[in-house]
């Protein structure tokens, strides 16, 4: 029985919701009433589905609607007359009935903020620039229209869709809702990233899909091997696209961007995105729609986060400390977690049907935490350290095997592990259902990664935790999440009430405990050589890290001098409470008056020997202290007999005195301290507002000199409406030493035009075009070094930009001879249903499962004229052992005596046989 589609007009069961809504702008909900201005009701998308044809005689959707009514009719009668107001829902957008039944099942009742600005935005075929903090749906919020768009699967070939993201995790997310929200369509997604098999993708896209989802890198691989037409592609998504356009991608987008069509709809989304658009102006935006949501609040309001000071080499037990005696994580495998037998969604492997469908047993642990670290080097050790620990750790990283990363992470979702140590390839997007905890264990350099980080957690209601471990060098960079954020930092117990949710709190850890793990740590240093060479090569990665990470602000710098040298440094976190700080300042007393204590007596004064005449050392010292006695004190009656008049000079001399002092060079590292001057003097680290302000010069009569402002017609100006160290954090650039973001750039930018061809001028010296290469003993050219190529053999793609020559390995036309293919259908042609075949394998049905041979051979027996006589020998000896082909049944063994039930069944399998087999006997006629 076939569904029919949604009809445009309201059918005799349907209400009216274009005509009887009205949006409520001041505080962003919608409200539903009656025509005719009769008593209201309250309207949600969970509770009626009201996009459903009314002439469908389907039983399945009249049941669906008939008990979405009821339970309406149940929540409105548990109100007591009273009006509430609620989000406008989906069906108000004019979405078909598939996707609206969609979308219910995945448990969406009432559009996000992010999703009410942008899916009618997006249904109207605008560019659309949009920005929501971590968690707030911005996936479905191009997801949605995406799908309403494209209906239903084309028979004309060439893709229709194309959403590009910045790492792997975050595109098969996006697969998963695409597959979700496309229930009930024939459309086709395929998803492209590296790692996987490239004849796979070949097949993938032989098969005319409709949407296609990769990374920049690997769909550029298939565009150039295969030669892809892109003309038909009317919809791209450029997901996290701060990052996409930072300098890692840059080659590979303008190559995209230049074989996509111009008429297409350019959709940019991520949770940090600046005001100005001009950054984005490679994308090819044409009149866009700018939705910047959450811009004050930047992180969820549900996240509570902690900053604790620590020292260089305290880190690793810093971490333990933390895991320990703040998360209580507990040791060993959690208990209850699935194993690869009982789990009937493994994936381990084999890929089954619904495994990607979300079940109570890809609910995390309630003590799920994930460690950020700066490289690759870092997770290993830190991941093999808490496994020697005791804890149940997963870790994933960028070059690290796709199969690695799929299990590693599915791992972590199940419940499997309770810690999972990554890099920034999973700060961005990554959805783990009930994330408790998130730790910083090297803090970011920019203050838009560490938004991304902390968004894992505290998503879609829930709450959570962040902390981060802050070192004297990685002040700076919270000065300036601190400036980013908008917050108030709070040192030690300083603060009154400090909120964990609204004000950034900085203090140190408990002492004992802390050195307890810092023993524990090095003591296995000691002792297990392999977590020691990993450690000596993380520390190698981390000064090429420290060296290349982007620079703090100069004003920062100043500020974190200022705090270091402050008690705030030093003092117990508020988190661990009033008593343990008072106990903690106890404990740092006592030990501050027993390194200062100063005995009146040496060495050699102590005891009854020391008292004694006979002993000629303390004696020495006895006369001594008479001798230099006498002078300290003389020195104090006369710097009390000083004149104290001149108390102004005295006072002047101690300033300098501290200056100096203050001057001194911190031993920190030269990325933070150390700052161009014009940074410093630039407003470009605050906002900047001049308004009316009294003068305090006075004239020589010592009357104040009248202001020439009038303050009747005088107005302030204020230069921008956002802080500029802010918009500084979302600009994009590659996070390196020298990167800056547009305003700097433009701002240094100057034509000249006697260099216009790039020679120099009279006089000058030039620049060599070559260098000499160490490694391969000849010149190169400096060329290589500009375009970050570095010697190896590039090609000059379509849009002018060097991309790999090995996008252009002839792997494609070895597949295609492989596979007796001729030529493909070009766009716009239809697509040959004998395609299908080759993405599922050979033998697949339509429609069907993807299946492979499980059939077990036994070997030969073996030949006692061949050389390799005694390893055939063995290998039927184990195939009998086994029981694996024809020794299934014990067959083969001429002395194996078989039971009744064999000789029964031996004889039931022959007679069926027989049966079959049979033929009508040629009897002579009479």
């Amino acid at each position: 029985m076939k569904r029919r589609a949604a009809s445009p007009t309201p059918s005799e069961h349907e209400v009216d919701i274009a005509g009887s809504l009205f949006a409520d702008e001041s505080d962003g909900d919608f409200e539903v009433v009656k025509k005719g201005g009769e008593a209201d009701f309250d309207l949600d998308f969970g509770d009626l589905l009201t996009a459903a044809d009314g002439d469908s005689n389907a039983e399945d959707d009249e049941d669906f609607i008939a008990t979405a009514q009821r339970k309406s009719n149940r929540k409105s009668s548990n109100v007591q007359g009273k009006s509430v107001k609620k989000g406008g829902g989906f069906q108000a957008m004019g979405l078909n009935a598939n996707l609206l039944r969609a979308i219910t099942k995945k448990g969406f009742s009432v559009p996000t903020p992010i999703q009410r600005k942008t899916i009618p935005l997006v249904l109207e075929r605008r560019d659309v620039v949009g920005m929501a903090r971590t968690g707030s749906g911005k996936t479905a919020a191009f997801v949605i229209p995406m799908i309403e768009r494209l209906k239903g699967h084309s028979p004309k070939v060439g893709a229709r869709a194309l959403i590009l993201s910045p790492s792997r995790e975050l595109a098969l997310q996006t697969l998963k809702v695409v597959k979700e929200l496309g229930r009930g369509t024939d459309l086709k997604t395929i998803l492209l990233v590296g790692g996987d098999s490239l004849e796979e993708q070949f097949a993938q896209m032989a098969t005319n899909p409709d949407i296609v989802i990769a990374t920049p890198g690997r769909f550029l691989h298939l565009k150039v091997e295969m030669n892809l037409n892109l003309s038909s592609i009317k919809y791209v998504v450029f997901d996290e696209a701060d990052r996409l356009f930072e300098m890692g991608f840059a080659e590979q987008l303008t190559e995209i961007l230049h074989a996509l069509p111009p008429s297409r709809q350019t959709l940019l989304f991520s949770a940090t995105l600046p005001s100005s658009l001009v950054e984005f102006a490679r994308a090819g935006l044409q009149e866009p729609s700018l939705v910047r949501l959450d811009a004050e609040t930047k992180v969820s309001p549900d996240m509570e986060s902690a900053f604790f000071s620590v020292k260089g080499g305290e880190k690793e037990g810093a971490l333990l400390h933390i895991l320990h005696d703040i998360i209580k994580m507990p040791m060993g495998t959690p208990e209850g977690a699935p194993t690869d037998e009982a789990d009937p969604n493994n994936s381990r492997g084999k890929r089954k049907r619904g495994s990607d469908r979300l079940s109570f047993k890809e609910k995390p642990t309630a003590h799920s935490t994930i460690v950020f670290t700066a490289t690759k080097h870092h997770v290993e050790y830190i991941a093999h350290l808490l496994r020697h620990a005791g804890f149940a750790v997963s870790y994933i990283y960028g070059s690290l095997d796709q199969t690695a990363r799929k299990i590693q992470v599915d791992d972590f979702r199940r419940g499997r592990t309770n810690i999972l140590v990554v890099t920034d390839v999973a700060a961005r997007g990554i959805d783990i259902p009930v994330l408790a905890n998130v730790i910083n264990y090297d803090f970011p350099p920019q203050p838009k990664v560490f938004v991304h980080r902390v968004g894992r957690t505290a998503r879609a209601g829930q709450r959570g935790w962040a902390y981060a471990l802050v070192r004297e060098s990685d002040l700076p960079y919270l000065i300036d999440l601190q400036l980013f954020l908008g917050r108030r930092l709070v040192l030690g117990k300083d603060g009154q009430d400090p909120s964990f949710s609204q004000d950034v709190v900085l203090g140190a850890l408990k002492r004992a405990d802390l050195e307890n793990q810092t023993e524990w740590v090095n003591k296995v240093l000691n002792e297990e050589s392999d977590i020691s060479a990993l450690r000596g090569v993380t520390l190698k990665a981390e000064k090429l890290y420290m060296r290349t990470r982007n620079s703090a602000s100069g004003s920062s710098a100043k500020k974190a001098r200022e705090i270091i040298n402050s008690k705030g440094w030093t003092q117990l976190h508020p988190l661990f409470g009033e008593e343990a700080i008072n106990a903690e300042e106890a404990r740092d007393n006592l030990l501050s008056k027993i390194s200062l204590f100063k005995p009146q007596e040496t060495v050699f004064e102590i005891g009854p020997q020391g008292k004694s005449h006979r002993n000629k050392a303390a004696e020495v010292m006895r006369s001594f202290r008479t001798k230099v006695a006498p002078r300290r004190i003389t020195k104090g009656e006369n710097d009390s007999d000083v004149d104290m008049s001149d108390g102004e000079a005295k006072a002047g001399s101690e300033f300098d005195s501290d200056s100096d002092d203050n001057d001194e060079p911190s031993k920190q590292d030269d990325n933070v301290w150390e700052s161009e001057q014009e940074e410093e003097d630039s407003d470009s680290e605050m906002e900047v507002t001049v308004t009316s302000s009294k003068s305090s010069k006075k004239n020589k009569g010592g009357d104040p000199i009248a202001s020439f402002q009038d303050p009747e017609i005088f107005m302030s100006y204020t230069p921008r409406t956002t802080s500029a160290a802010e918009e500084k954090a979302y600009g994009v650039h590659s996070g390196g030493v020298n990167s800056s973001h547009f305003v700097t750039a433009a701002r240094d930018a100057a034509m000249d035009l006697t260099n216009d061809d790039g020679a120099k001028a009279f006089g000058m010296p030039t620049r060599s075009k070559l260098r000499w290469d160490k490694r391969h003993s000849k010149y190169v050219s400096r060329a290589n070094d500009d375009d970050g190529s570095k010697g190896v053999k590039m090609i000059r793609g379509e849009s002018g930009v060097k991309i790999a020559a090995s996008f252009q390995s002839g792997r494609f036309d070895k597949w295609k001879k492989s596979n007796r293919i001729g030529r493909l259908p070009g766009v716009g042609e239809l697509e040959k249903p004998g395609l299908a075949r080759l993405a599922n394998g050979p033998g697949h049905q339509e429609g069907g499962a993807r299946y492979k041979h499980k059939q077990e051979k036994a070997p030969k027996e073996a030949d006692k004229f061949r050389d390799d006589y005694h390893v055939r020998k063995k290998r039927v000896a184990e195939a009998k052992e086994k029981r694996i082909g024809k020794y299934k049944d014990g067959e083969g063994s001429k002395r194996e005596l078989k039971s009744a039930t064999d000789i029964r069944k031996a004889r039931a399998i022959a007679e069926q046989k027989r049966e079959k087999n049979a033929r009508p006997s040629k009897r002579p006629r009479r």
